[in-house]
C-alpha cells in the first residue's frame, strides 16, 4: 500500500510541476506600445492574449479625447481590426502598434470640379 501512496503522490508532484513550467513559458498577458503618428509619445498597454483588441482601441480613443473612428491600427503594416486578438495576430511582448489618423480622400463634389 506505502507504493501506491507514493506512486500516486510521485504522479501528481510531476503535473504540478508541468503546469508551472507551461505558466511560465507562456504568460496571460502581453504587454503592447502604440505610437501615434503625432508627437504624443509612446503608450503602454497590458492586455490579456485572449482579449479582442477593441478594449485597447477605445482607451488609446479616450486617453486623447477623440472619436472612436478618428485612427486607424496598424502593426507590420497591417490593420488591425476590433476583434483581432494578440494571440490571433502572433503579438509579443514589447509589440508596437501604429495609431494613424484616418483620412478620406480629397477627391468629392469641390475638388473635382476644374475651372481654366
Amino acid at each position: 500500500m506505502s507504493t501506491k501512496r507514493s506512486r500516486a503522490y510521485g504522479s501528481n508532484e510531476v503535473k504540478i510541476e508541468g503546469k508551472k513550467r507551461k505558466a511560465e513559458s507562456e504568460s496571460t498577458h502581453v504587454t503592447l506600445k502604440v505610437k501615434g503618428q503625432d508627437e504624443e509619445g509612446v503608450k503602454v498597454f497590458k492586455v490579456r492574449r485572449n482579449v479582442k483588441l477593441q478594449k485597447l482601441m477605445e482607451f488609446y480613443t479616450k486617453m486623447r479625447g477623440v472619436e472612436w473612428n478618428t485612427f486607424r491600427f496598424l502593426f507590420d503594416g497591417l490593420r488591425i481590426r476590433e476583434y483581432h486578438t494578440p494571440d490571433e495576430l502572433e503579438l509579443k511582448d514589447g509589440d508596437e502598434i501604429d495609431a494613424m489618423l484616418y483620412q478620406e480622400s480629397g477627391f468629392g463634389p469641390s475638388s473635382s470640379i476644374f475651372r481654366v
